[in-house]
């Protein structure tokens, strides 16, 4: 019997209509490439890796559009559990509980490997040793979200945290959101595994290290620019061998 028992980490994400809708713009892009990698695949189901996948709220968004063969990597306990009781009845679900570094190998090719608000919850030297796995095991395309924790758009989201009562600003002191807004990520702690001091350009240029980025994307909206995007979003392909 599936529990659908809403955890804390899932009612934050829903927290009110506009942090709920800033989540789901996520998914988007995965659609638009699935939906393309579909008509290519034909009958053949689409593999899919999921690092990071949580309670794989991404299978449950995926499987009632398309035909996929789901794989989720989790590392929290509570999560894998979760995500079994609810999905484990289906033949096209498994989930690993493990580290990226160490599933990816294992798994083999896949039509795309996913990593959606993810790897800034990862320590960065471990985020580059995924990546290269993930390089390595030569996906059809490599999909990652990440938040934009400097410039302007750090101010904009943690006044809004505020004002609206979410919790994500209580990560940070007020100092160090107005030093994030201006790029000073030098008056901050370094970055572990939370928001505070992340910094997507790094991880781009780690992403470009090792595979071709054929999409950077901003969200909510295609056209902000990065300073006052929400979000980044990275499409890789592999590099010609």
């Amino acid at each position: 019997m599936s529990d659908n028992t809403e955890t804390e980490y899932e009612k934050n994400q829903r927290f009110n209509a506009l942090v709920s809708w800033l989540h789901s713009r996520r998914y988007r892009t995965v659609f638009t490439l699935l939906e393309k990698i579909s008509r290519a695949n034909g009958d053949r189901p689409i593999t899919v890796i999921d690092i990071g996948c949580a309670h794989a709220k991404l299978f449950a968004v995926l499987n009632g559009r398309f035909r996929i063969d789901y794989t989720g990597i989790e590392v929290n306990e509570s999560f894998v559990a979760a995500a079994r009781s609810r999905y484990g009845q289906h033949p096209n679900f498994s989930i690993v509980h493990d580290s990226a570094t160490r599933a990816l190998p294992a798994l083999g090719r896949a039509d795309v490997v996913v990593a959606l608000e993810t790897l800034e919850h990862i320590p960065e030297h471990d985020v580059v040793r995924i990546v290269e796995a993930v390089a390595a095991a030569r996906p059809g395309c490599f999909v990652a979200s990440v938040p934009v924790e400097i410039g302007p758009a750090v101010w904009l989201k943690n006044v809004g945290s505020l004002l609206s009562g979410y919790m994500r600003h209580n990560e940070y002191r007020w100092p160090e959101t107005f030093w994030a807004g201006l790029y000073q990520l030098d008056r901050l702690p370094p970055h572990g595994t939370g928001h505070k001091g992340f910094d997507w350009r790094w991880l781009a240029q780690t992403i470009r290290h090792n595979m071709k980025i054929v999409q950077l994307r901003k969200l909510p909206f295609g056209w902000l620019p990065a300073p006052l995007a929400f979000s980044v979003y990275f499409v890789a392909e592999p590099r010609d061998a």
